[in-house]
């Protein structure tokens, strides 16, 4: 079998065994926003061409390529969800000589009924293998979840990762927060800022200021910026008391996780190949 994540930006693909040991694996930056309308099918034989002409049939995709500008559109599994009503929601595509699905992605609402909705990270939670309540997954939307009885009962997102591109590249501060060099004690600086009184848009200017006034050097101001958004989500989303269990890129679950130290709040750290081990949990509650 075939198991793809296939994000917005990013494609990584799994080739597994009648076991379900891993043979091999491939990545790249062929995501589904960047695959023209109708141009799925030759994305996906210019990346696994080679498998499927060895003799690889089966294939089961999670992430975008579900959504409305994916391959095929997957309706929206409510929450709150199963392992076993996610496998049971699975859409089948027409392809020749292939027995291709997709996984639905999750909807639910936050406490005023806004809409909340995601796509991929699914397989990654029932891919975890925790049996923590809290779960958070950090990236460009970082989704927390709540479970309950191996259910995702719940899940709330944040755009930190969106709003840290866009206030460096598109804001005043892009003059000052467009370095990458990364300074520990500069990102604490702005966890602390975060824990102290006042809006977020007022906290935000003080990045600015500080390096005006030689406070941070101007080096320093990315990694402030980033202390500064991660502290206040970390101040709204976690629970005090509550351990949070991080699923995810290592070097930005490690800014979580000294966050939510700063916090008085335990975190820690799915394994490597979360998102596999749920595709592969899926595959095996599926009829082939």
């Amino acid at each position: 079998m075939i198991a793809i994540n296939w994000g917005t930006s990013n494609f990584r693909a799994f080739k597994i065994d009648s076991n379900g040991i891993l043979e091999a694996e491939k990545t790249s930056s062929r995501g589904a926003l960047s695959v023209p309308s109708g141009g799925f099918p030759d994305a996906l034989m210019a990346e696994v061409g080679d498998w499927i002409r060895a003799g690889e049939e089966k294939v089961l995709m999670s992430g975008m390529v579900g959504a409305r500008r994916g391959w095929k559109e997957v309706p929206y599994l409510s929450v709150p969800a199963t392992l076993e009503q996610v496998a049971g929601a699975v859409v089948s595509l027409q392809i020749d000589c292939l027995d291709a699905r997709i996984v639905p992605g999750l909807i639910g609402a936050d406490e005023c009924g806004i809409p909340e909705v995601m796509r991929g990270e699914e397989t990654e939670i029932f891919g975890c293998n925790s049996e923590s309540a809290s779960l958070c997954l950090p990236g460009t939307h970082t989704k927390w979840v709540r479970m309950e009885d191996a259910r995702i009962a719940n899940f709330t997102t944040c755009m930190t990762g969106d709003l840290y591109k866009a206030i460096r590249e598109a804001s005043i501060l892009r003059s000052f927060a467009g370095q990458d060099q990364i300074d520990n004690a500069a990102f604490l600086l702005g966890v602390a800022r975060s824990r102290q009184t006042g809006a977020l848009a007022h906290h935000l200017f003080g990045v600015r200021t500080l390096v005006l006034t030689a406070r941070i050097p101007e080096s320093s101001a990315s990694s402030y910026l980033s202390g500064l958004l991660i502290g206040n989500e970390v101040k709204t989303m976690a629970r005090e008391g509550e351990s949070v269990h991080l699923i995810g890129d290592p070097a930005l679950c490690s800014l979580y996780a000294r966050t939510l130290a700063e916090f008085d709040i335990q975190s820690s750290l799915e394994p490597a190949g979360a998102d596999l081990r749920g595709l592969t949990r899926i595959a095996a509650r599926l009829e082939w």
